[in-house]
């Protein structure tokens, strides 16, 4: 098979693969029990940004519950698999205020922004 028909190939399939996997919004629309949030944000006096990760621990119709990393990441990719990674304390989301956190706030110094689900 000829290169330029083997790039082809490929090129068409990461094309497939991506339009088959659902985007940001409409996982955090979706949320499941598991699913991980990746919230970026770049703190004052750092040249990268940092990561913070939360974990949907329960799913209502007008509610999603979190816990978040004890700590925050350098990296997004980040075995949240370890005992204890994430606290206990729940944070309360409505569905409206959890599709807010896609969007960088007004007035947020720290450019926070959620850029990532991680679904098993």
């Amino acid at each position: 098979m000829p290169f330029s028909a083997r790039l082809l190939g490929n090129l068409l399939l990461v094309a497939l693969l991506t339009a088959c996997r659902p985007n940001v919004q409409e996982l955090v629309q979706q949320p499941q029990v598991g699913d991980v949030y990746v919230v970026q944000f770049q703190p004052a006096g750092r040249p990268e940004p940092r990561f913070f990760l939360y974990q949907v621990k329960n799913v209502r119709p007008d509610a999603v519950d979190l816990v978040a990393a004890r700590q925050e990441s350098a990296e997004a990719e980040v075995d949240t698999s370890q005992p204890g990674f994430f606290s206990d304390k729940v944070l309360t989301y409505t569905r409206a205020e959890a599709l807010e956190l896609l969007q960088e706030q007004p007035n947020d110094s720290q450019h926070t922004k959620l850029v990532e689900v991680k679904r098993q």
